[in-house]
């Protein structure tokens, strides 16, 4: 559907009820049972229901009743259920003589064990190294994060999520002293003003997109978006921001500036709920609009509209994604835009606040139970109180949990290194994701690799001397906590195929014959869930008073939720008490760095070799590394290989023309995609979807994976990789 197409379906949908319902392809004329879910995707965490009919799931519908989609669900929602008919892992498999042989799981659990012990014995905990996924449950994050942390010992426990949302964690616990997004969905619906800042919601979050529409057409809300590309989202708003990649800080310290310098802040919520004021205001001081605009390739009347409309609405909300997490000084930007909520006092009230949005379903969970860089229930590492009630409620010697935790770049190094000698990789797929694929590929070939995926073959499993085969969503019950902070039920409706098991069971046949018994006997994910609750008891992320029952009948629930007569929390800071020593947020004074941040690309002669700006991102019709999307048909049909983006002007100049076959090169490696020639990327950009990675490594005329291209430049405060700013040549190719 392309963006007219998308404006008219839009309209179209304004004028039916709310609660319009998508329903799967097929229509079955019977349905012997429907199972009440959340969608396995994104983290808006649509509720749904999978239709099942002689024990086969046939349909999908989205729930009425759901106060989150109302019904509806996306492109990819639609068809999710056909992910779970198509080709499976259903056995497990070890490697013998180069080749995966198929095994029974008392053999492959076996030769876990035994290597295991022997990393154990011979490197300690620091030579074991679990890496998970934002797409499991909140139950079996939190049973990875203690194996690893607590019965383990090692600090090489990270998920997927720090590719995605790490400096967003990193932002709010610097702005507010804790993560979690101050605001909910109903802001969307009632801000007078949104700035949508390096986000695609109508292509990415299409549900929350409607709301945002729907607010735009009816009630008049001003939608600006700040975006390098002319996404669908920035033409169907009020003003396209075409900003410079790389600039965000730039553009940020301009409004800052802007808004001091005309008084349009509040002056009473600064002095009585922030600090860091004086010195926020002297580091702006020089950001005028003339000077910003040099710096972004904006306008000085749209840098000031901004900034006006910023201050004068009633009730604003800000919503950020990958433009911001995976750009230029990441966690910086998330506390400028915190900044400006704070000194306009456009924080904890109706329709005003921050709002990150979430590329996966259980990537909030992740970082409530310290899958990531936290400790468990959003604890400090270096709070001794904290540990002792961990080691308390976990029954351990608390000198065994870690005092630190590492992120999985800093986990591959320790695998070049030979610190690291076993990799345990759990519904994620690196051999895609991961930035430099070259080098990153060369660790997985080094180290002794156990896979545990829901399908075979896959990128990292070609990497595998081990390969569990997991359960999938749809074949297990668990939690997910979206981008609200809702928490919300996901049921199981039917069993996983051949021999492959939950990866609860997994996790928790492991821990016992590690000799863990004790600490891993639940009965199932309902009683790894009430053990969660009374880790979270007096924590900010606090589910003390959810039970599955009320998550069920009550369309999900907002932490905090301390008890069970409490009807969970909309939004945090209503108060205006953040979480801190002092009690105050804290406002940020960033010291800008260059465009050309890249050392080895300040010198005139490597601009001259790589004359192009990066961004690398997502499409509408594939998921992540396309492990499940790949194998919809409907949906590959869609979109179905990489391509690169380039503007007219670029073309003609290079004389490349739509579908010509073009190498896109970086001093990190190249892939060979179809050029996409358009009006919607500015000169000297190129753009590359990330999500097409090869499955041979040896066969290198197949590369697409945009990873070759991109570099282990990371946020020095979130360790997340900056993906998005990267410096490459284009050049024609010939058909091969």
């Amino acid at each position: 559907m392309n963006a007219p197409e998308m404006l008219k379906a839009m309209h179209e949908l304004l004028d039916e009820e709310n609660n319009v319902t998508y329903e799967g392809m097929e229509f079955p004329e019977q349905i012997d049972q429907w199972i009440l879910s959340t969608c396995g995707y994104c983290a808006v965490g649509c509720r749904l229901y999978l239709g099942i009919r002689n024990s086969q799931i046939v349909s999908v519908r989205g729930d009425k009743n759901s106060p989150v989609n109302k019904g509806r669900l996306c492109l990819k929602g639609r068809y999710q259920w056909k992910a779970l008919t198509v080709e499976r892992a259903t056995v497990p498999m070890v490697r013998r003589n180069g080749e995966m042989v198929k095994v029974s799981w008392d053999e492959a659990l076996d030769i876990v064990i035994e290597k295991m012990r022997e990393v154990l014995l011979n490197e300690g905990p620091e030579g074991l190294a679990i890496y998970s996924s934002g797409l499991l449950p909140l139950e079996e994050q939190y049973a990875i994060g203690k194996l690893a942390r607590g019965y383990i010992g090692t600090p090489n426990l990270d998920a997927n999520t720090r590719l995605c949302m790490s400096s967003t964690v990193s932002g709010f616990i610097r702005s507010f002293g804790q993560d979690g997004p101050p605001g909910c969905y109903e802001d969307l619906d009632i801000a007078d003003f949104l700035l949508l800042f390096g986000c695609n919601p109508a292509e990415m979050h299409p549900n929350l997109w409607f709301r945002i529409f729907r607010n735009k057409e009816r009630r008049g809300a001003y939608l600006i978006t700040v975006d390098p590309r002319a996404t669908v989202t920035a033409r169907q708003s009020n003003a396209h921001l075409a900003i410079l990649p790389g600039s965000n800080v730039a553009f940020l310290k301009g409004l800052t500036h802007i808004l001091i310098r005309e008084k349009w802040i509040d002056e009473g919520f600064i002095a009585e709920h922030t600090e860091g004021f004086d010195k926020l205001a002297e580091s702006v001081q020089e950001c005028t609009p003339e000077v910003t605009s040099q710096k972004t390739g904006l306008s000085t009347i749209e840098i000031m509209d901004c900034a006006k409309r910023f201050a004068q609405s009633a009730a604003v909300t800000t919503i950020f994604a990958q433009g911001v997490n995976q750009s230029n000084q990441s966690t910086e930007v998330v506390n400028l835009i915190c900044n400006l909520h704070l000194i306009t006092g456009k924080i904890g009230k109706t329709g005003s606040t921050p709002l990150s949005l979430t590329g996966q379903v259980g990537a909030m969970s992740n970082r409530e139970v310290g899958g990531g860089g936290s400790l468990v229930g959003y604890r400090r590492w270096d709070n001794p109180e904290h540990r002792k009630e961990v080691a308390q409620l976990w029954n351990i010697p608390v000198e065994r949990l870690p005092q630190f935790s590492k992120s999985i770049l800093q986990i591959f190094k320790d695998i070049e290194l030979g610190k690291v000698k076993l990799f345990w990789n759990i519904a994620t797929n690196p051999a895609v994701s991961l930035p430099h694929q070259e080098w990153t590929r060369k660790q997985l070939d080094k180290v002794f690799c156990i896979v545990q995926d829901v399908y075979y073959p896959m990128e990292t499993g070609t990497y595998a001397d081990v390969f569990l085969p997991a359960a999938q969503w749809g074949e297990k019950t668990g939690t997910f906590t979206n981008s609200e902070r809702r928490v919300s039920l996901a049921r199981k409706a039917l069993d996983p195929p051949g021999d492959a098991k939950t990866d609860l069971w997994i996790i928790q046949e492991i821990a016992k014959r590690l000799g863990f018994d004790d600490g891993f006997n639940w009965s199932g994910p309902e009683a790894v869930f009430e053990e969660w609750k009374r880790l979270s008891r007096g924590c900010p992320v606090n589910m003390s008073g959810m039970n599955y029952q009320r998550l069920e009948s009550e369309q999900g629930i907002q932490w905090p939720c301390p008890d069970l007569s409490h009807p969970g929390t909309s939004r945090l800071y209503e108060d205006g008490v953040f979480p801190r020593k002092s009690g105050r947020a804290l406002l940020w004074a960033i010291e800008e760095e260059s465009l050309d941040c890249p050392e080895h690309l300040r010198n005139p002669e490597s601009r001259v070799k790589y004359p192009f700006i990066l961004n690398t991102g997502r499409i509408r019709e594939q998921f992540h590394s396309r492990t499940k999307t790949k194998r919809i048909a409907e949906l590959n049909l869609l979109s179905s290989e990489g391509f690169a983006e380039i503007s007219e002007r670029d073309a003609i100049k290079l004389e490349i023309r739509s579908g010509d076959w073009v190498r896109i090169i970086t001093e990190n490696g190249w892939i060979r995609v179809r050029a996409k020639v358009t009006s919607d990327i500015a000169q000297g950009s190129i753009f590359v979807p990330f999500h097409f990675g090869d499955l041979d490594p040896k066969e290198r005329h197949l590369k697409q994976a945009a990873n070759h291209l991109t570099s282990f430049r990371v946020d020095p405060i979130s360790m997340q990789p900056r993906y998005k700013l990267e410096y490459c040549r284009v050049e024609k190719d010939g058909e091969w």
